[in-house]
This record gives C-alpha cells, sequence and structure tokens, in this order.
C-alpha cells in the first residue's frame, strides 16, 4: 500500500465532512461570525494534537521556523471557506460545486508546476486536462 493512501484517505474524508458543513452553516449567520467559530474549534485541535503529538520542539525553537507559507495558508484558508459558504448560500449544488473548483485549481496549478517547480507534463496529463475541462463543462451545463 502506498504511504500516501491514507493521507489521502483522510483528507477526502475531511473534505467531505468539511463540504456538508460549509452547505450546513446557517443562511442568517453572518459568514466570518461562522468563521470564527470554525477556527476557535481548530486552533483547539491543532493545540490539543500538537501538545499530544509528541513532536514539538521548544515553543521558541518551533515560533522561529514559522516563515510566510503558514501565515498566507492561513489567509488563503479563510477565503476559501467564505467563497464555499458564499457559493452554497447562492444555491451552488453541493455535488458539484467542490469539484469544480479543484479542476479549475488544478488547471491554474500546471502551467506554476511546470515553469517554476520544474514539475513534468506528459501526454496522459493533456489527456486528464481535456477530461478535466470536459468535465467542468458537463457538470455546470
Amino acid at each position: 500500500m502506498p504511504t500516501y493512501l491514507w493521507p489521502l484517505i483522510l483528507t477526502v474524508f475531511a473534505n467531505m465532512v468539511y463540504q456538508l458543513s460549509a452547505r450546513g452553516v446557517s443562511h442568517n449567520i453572518d459568514p466570518f461570525f461562522s468563521l470564527i467559530i470554525t477556527y476557535s474549534v481548530a486552533l483547539l485541535g491543532s493545540l490539543i494534537l500538537y501538545l499530544i503529538s509528541g513532536k514539538q520542539q521548544s515553543l521558541s525553537l518551533d515560533l522561529h521556523q514559522i516563515n510566510w507559507a503558514s501565515i498566507a495558508m492561513g489567509l488563503a484558508i479563510i477565503f476559501i471557506e467564505f467563497g464555499y459558504m458564499l457559493s452554497y448560500k447562492a444555491g451552488a449544488p453541493i455535488g458539484s460545486t467542490a469539484m469544480t473548483v479543484n479542476i479549475a485549481l488544478t488547471l491554474l496549478l500546471i502551467p506554476i508546476g511546470l515553469i517554476f517547480l520544474q514539475e513534468s507534463f506528459t501526454l496522459r496529463n493533456a489527456v486528464g486536462v481535456v477530461f478535466a475541462v470536459t468535465a467542468i463543462y458537463l457538470l455546470n451545463s
């Protein structure tokens, strides 16, 4: 079994719970207040997991190893969640919204991977891109 299979299963399950939760946020609540609650739970959960993981170094050393990516990821997550909540409040279907977002994201990341990370792109990948674009069209038509 590939070593990445367990993290993929965890990610898929967590994303399923996430999408169902984002769809279930009350239409009457301010989305940013909902995010405050979301991040409070995430902060508490992360703190508990940090403390019980046994992998932490000194807090000072961990703080000194933080770079721009942790801050940028935090800001990006706010707008990802806000975008999903607004999409669902506007009536976007739960069955295709996440797929549309993920396919569009993949199409944007391909040139970034090619140009900046020297990743490869094969004929098989090109066929996948054609299928992905077709999927977005079919899902949203």
